[in-house]
């Protein structure tokens, strides 16, 4: 009986490791790449895989691949089992993954341990340790502004960065174009913000459904005697509008911030935001851009310039110390 479990256990062993065959153009066996590698095959060539050194001719494996020897090496203390810590140990002058490898192949140069473009690499631009700035890429060996189409590198704070100038009113159309209070920033053009039912016509904002200049639309006058309801030119005011005097013309109380509630009842003015008449009460427009309501009193407007308020420095309560805010940004 023990000698047949014994035979039985060879069996499986032999069934598990079954030698290679070296010339069947298929990688089994121990084999490291096709016919070559393992414990019975031939030595693999620089290029294919390999898992030891043993299994290359160069007698070298990098990154599970055969690479070929270093030349210049001569069996001394610098080339010996071609480890190395440093580029200086290399005869090549090049030390990756410690080992020493041939030369780097142009354009690479070699740096830290390894082969960088230091015509494009944005940490080795130009040279070894070279580094480029985050708003930058490196081309040519020089680093210049990386900032994606559509923006450009323009003076942020006490740097440089990356802005749409085809929305950003601080640069709007180039680099420190700033729009005016109550204007937004469109395709790179200044334009007038104007408030909910409201449409900018020349220049300032007017009321399509009521302006008898712009009646339905900019540059639409009504004829002499006629007055503008609802965005149609006519002979009396249509509900739910209503003939205000004082050459108010027609007038939705609902929503004219001239006359909000009655006629005559103008909204009044607020900071940095534009009146607004919601439901015959008034109210105010969203802030403009770069300012904030932090005391959240709604009459004296947008109070907070957040470039420049030590107390609100870029967003409502986040304060400075020692004082001062520059372009939304703590020192």
């Amino acid at each position: 009986m023990r000698r047949l479990l014994t035979l039985a256990l060879v069996a499986v062993v032999g069934c598990a490791r079954a030698p290679a065959t070296c010339t069947d153009g298929v990688r089994n066996g121990q084999e490291a790449d096709v016919d070559c590698g393992g414990p019975d095959c031939r030595r693999c060539a620089s290029g294919d895989a390999c898992q030891t050194p043993d299994d290359c001719e160069s007698g070298r494996c990098q990154l599970h691949v055969c690479v070929a020897a270093v030349e210049g090496c001569d069996g001394g203390p610098q080339c010996a089992g071609v480890e190395c810590r440093r580029n200086a140990e290399c005869p090549s002058g090049a030390c990756l993954d410690g080992q020493c490898v041939p030369p780097c192949a142009a354009p690479l140069v070699p740096c830290g341990g390894a082969c960088v473009d230091a015509q494009n690499d944005p940490a080795h631009c130009g040279g070894c340790g070279v580094g480029c700035r985050a708003d930058q890429r490196c081309a040519g060996g020089a680093c210049v502004s990386g900032c994606p189409v559509g923006t450009l590198a323009c003076p942020v704070g006490p740097g440089v960065a990356c802005v749409d100038t085809g929305v950003d009113v601080l640069h709007c159309g180039g680099c420190t174009v700033m729009c005016q209070p109550g204007q937004r920033c469109a395709q790179g053009q200044c334009r007038l913000d104007c408030a909910p039912f409201q449409t900018a016509c020349f220049g300032e904002c007017v009321s399509t459904a009521t302006d008898a200049l712009h009646c339905g639309g900019c540059g639409r006058p009504c004829a002499p005697g006629e007055v503008c309801s609802m965005g149609e030119c006519g002979p009396a005011c249509r509900p739910p509008t209503v003939a205000c005097d004082a050459g108010f013309g027609c007038a939705d109380l609902r929503f004219d911030p001239l006359n909000c509630g009655a006629c005559g009842v103008a909204c009044p003015p607020v900071p940095h935001a534009r009146p607004l008449c919601l439901g015959t009460l008034c109210s105010r427009t969203a802030c403009d851009v770069g300012f904030a309501d932090c005391n959240g009193l709604p009459f004296d407007g947008c109070e907070a310039e957040l470039a420049t308020d030590a107390l609100n420095c870029g967003a409502c309560g986040r304060s400075c110390v020692p004082g001062t805010c520059f372009n939304g940004m703590c020192p």
